[in-house]
């Protein structure tokens, strides 16, 4: 279900200005596969003359025919373009106006030749008076990163500007769905992490079906999306797999990762620092403390690795009741973990609206052996500090409270004796919570982030 170009105001913004220019320019605009890079590049280019191609896994002759068809149309008479340098000078000699040249999934270019970027450089260089805006667009998110972020790449230095798309955040979950349930946008994110193409596959409605008909069906996108996105990125899928099922299954510390994918410690910190390099794994260090461990970043890989991997046999010869039962059994376990991320983002919010006691720089958490406080935030030159619980529960007024005087016995062991303290509860739903100060649930959330302007 195709909806509206929601966000990305601030990526619009970027490129306006660049297209605002006088001069060649080049811009780097990547980001996974389904983040909405080729959209976003439309809505940009959708009032403007321009030569947009995209190209695709094929070897060079057939790209630079799609390319060459593209540069015909824009002027108006048939031309073949074989490289880049020569398309730069054909345009600066017949051309007039600013040009706009976008090359989409130019990292299949990239792994088909390794001369290309050489060849992309040499045309920046030889044709500077060209007066363009050149947007190199692609998925391969660590290729990209390395090739044009690396002092030894032959395009380092050429870029003016780097764009990283990312997926939509929960508070354009608003926008996108229009008016349904808070509780079912905050399931929906937390299966698809907020990437558009994902969101297509979701009405609102009964949104516990529609997971199931979109990650436990051998026939559906979203079942097969996570090994095919890893196959593009990585060998030893089967090692990668076995880490993120770990990780999703509790075990955040190297030494439980490794007994569970039965490998040695030292054998597991590579393959922990790629995943991460891909945005898919991320380390965490509590706030006042150093040992860090090991989460899913992404929602959707997340889900993906609890409840459809250790199924993925089994679903794929339609044998999907086991997946299923322990979808409907712990489902609701499992969206704690994504709810607290999305806790952070309404402190963040709340923070800019001014709904806090007072506006916060920093956020994170704070654990230390078997305590942890969810959400920790802080003015260090104030010296205030704010402690909040999350919970995907629904509390009564005393439930609340519990928690709350819970909370400031653990805040007691992180010291700040010289703080001013504030204590809140985020959760599904809170009774009586207008007795509480800082007490918050779906119900604010949706004022709050109803409010963000589109």
């Amino acid at each position: 279900m195709l909806r509206k170009f929601v966000n990305r105001l601030e990526e619009l913004d970027i490129l306006e200005k660049l297209w605002d220019r006088e001069g060649l320019t080049l811009v780097l605009v990547y980001g996974r596969r389904r983040v909405g890079k080729t959209r976003l590049l439309e809505e940009f280019s959708k009032d403007k003359g321009r030569i947009f191609v995209i190209f695709e896994d094929k070897p060079r002759g057939y790209n630079f025919k799609l390319l060459s068809k593209k540069v015909s149309d824009f002027l108006g008479f048939n031309v073949e373009v074989n490289d880049f340098p020569s398309l730069f000078a054909l345009l600066k000699g017949i051309t007039r106006g600013r040009v706009l040249l976008i090359l989409d999934e130019f990292s299949y270019l990239i792994k088909k030749e390794a001369g290309i970027l050489s060849e992309l450089s040499r045309a920046i260089e030889e044709n500077r008076d060209l007066n363009a805006l050149v947007i190199v667009s692609g998925s391969y998110v660590s290729l990209l990163e390395r090739e044009f972020f690396s002092y030894a790449s032959p395009i380092y230095g050429r870029s003016d500007a780097s764009i990283k798309v990312a997926p939509l955040q929960f508070k354009h979950m608003v926008e996108w769905f229009g008016s349904k349930k808070i509780e079912d946008l905050v399931k929906i994110y937390s299966v698809t992490n907020g990437t558009p193409k994902y969101l297509e596959f979701f009405s609102g409605g009964n949104v516990e079906e529609e997971i199931k008909a979109n990650f436990f069906n051998s026939s559906a996108f979203l079942f097969r999306e996570a090994k095919a996105l890893l196959s593009e990125e990585l060998r030893e899928l089967s090692t990668y797999l076995a880490i993120l099922e770990a990780i999703a299954r509790g075990n955040t510390r190297v030494t439980q990762i490794a007994n569970f994918c039965y490998m040695k410690e030292n054998q597991v910190v590579p393959y922990l620092r790629v995943l991460g390099e891909l945005g898919i794994v991320r380390k965490v260090t509590p706030l006042f403390g150093k040992r860090g461990i090991y989460e899913i970043a992404d929602n959707y890989f997340l889900f993906w690795s609890r409840f459809v991997n250790p199924y993925y046999e089994e679903i794929e010869g339609n044998f999907v009741g086991a997946a299923i039962e322990d979808f409907e059994r712990n489902f609701n376990a499992f969206l704690g973990k994504p709810f607290k991320g999305i806790a952070r983002e309404f402190l963040m919010e709340a923070n800019q609206k001014n709904l806090l006691p007072f506006h916060f720089t920093r956020i994170g958490r704070w654990w230390r052996k078997n305590e942890e406080i969810d959400l920790l935030t802080l003015n260090e030159r104030e010296k205030r500090a704010l402690f909040v619980e999350v919970k995907w529960r629904e509390l009564s007024e005393k439930d609340a409270k519990r928690i709350l005087s819970r909370l400031r016995k653990k805040a007691e062991l992180i010291g700040l004796k010289d703080y001013e303290k504030h204590f809140g509860i985020v959760a599904k739903r809170i009774e009586g919570k207008e007795n509480l100060r800082l007490a918050f649930d779906l119900g604010d959330f949706e004022r709050v982030f109803s409010k963000i302007k589109k």
